[in-house]
């Protein structure tokens, strides 16, 4: 009982000593020569002590930090999106990093889905499909096999596109190799030349993709803080 009542009055010093965290407030981080200003309700609890890495009014020199968006807030923003509650398929969970310009490239390349595309190597067998629902090609590694596939935006014929935004929208993966179940597809955009948002929406939401694209361009705009310390 002794030692029980210590550590009680070590976390109350503890606790006491930090600033108090309230709903609505905002954490200031330091990203590369970039800084945001995120509303805590946009800071995802991943464990007990989450809070005390991302302490409201002091600035976070951070390589990436992460980020999330409940179907709701979502919806509210672009109309088109399905929250189903209580659902973790539905939020658009993401983070935010620091690249360099060599790992710029890579993202940029289109010649790493090569392969894929001509159906050459390991993806003799691909097999490509149609999705109605949004108007995009799914193309799986083999014949049969779902567990992991990319998302294009035209279907893999012809000459590889020079640019990969002329036809790669993401990467998609579910909880089954031999049908469509609980799939989650990620992708990347860049908010600036060394900046790079990397995040996450259920497949049934893969058809309003350009619309949370946009919202999250907006959103990160909003949150940017000039050097001067007013949001640009």
């Amino acid at each position: 009982m002794k030692t029980l009542n210590i550590l009680v009055c070590f976390f109350i010093l503890v606790c006491g000593s930090l600033p108090q965290i309230s709903f609505g407030s905002e954490v200031i981080y330091n990203i590369g020569a970039h800084k945001f200003s995120v509303p805590q309700k946009n800071i995802p609890d991943l464990s007990p002590w989450s809070w005390v890495k991302s302490v409201v009014g002091l600035d976070q020199d951070v390589d990436s930090f992460i980020f999330e968006f409940s179907g709701d807030e979502i919806k509210l923003h672009i109309g088109a999106y399905t929250p189903t509650r209580n659902s973790l398929d539905q939020k658009v969970i993401g983070a935010v990093y620091h690249v360099s310009q060599d790992e710029k490239n890579r993202f940029d390349a289109p010649e790493k889905y090569s392969n894929l595309w001509y159906a050459t190597k390991n993806y003799g067998s691909r097999e490509v499909l149609f999705d109605e629902n949004s108007g995009y090609y799914f193309v799986f590694e083999k014949t049969g096999y779902r567990g992991l596939f990319y998302v294009f935006s035209r279907p893999p014929e012809g000459e590889l596109p020079a640019s990969i935004d002329d036809f790669f929208v993401a990467g998609c993966s579910g909880s089954s190799t031999t049908e469509l179940r609980h799939v989650s597809c990620s992708k990347q955009i860049f908010i600036a030349d060394d900046l790079v948002v990397d995040f996450s929406v259920s497949l049934e939401n893969l058809v309003s993709l350009v619309n949370v694209v946009s919202f999250l361009r907006a959103t990160f705009t909003e949150w940017r803080v000039s050097q001067l310390g007013a949001k640009a």
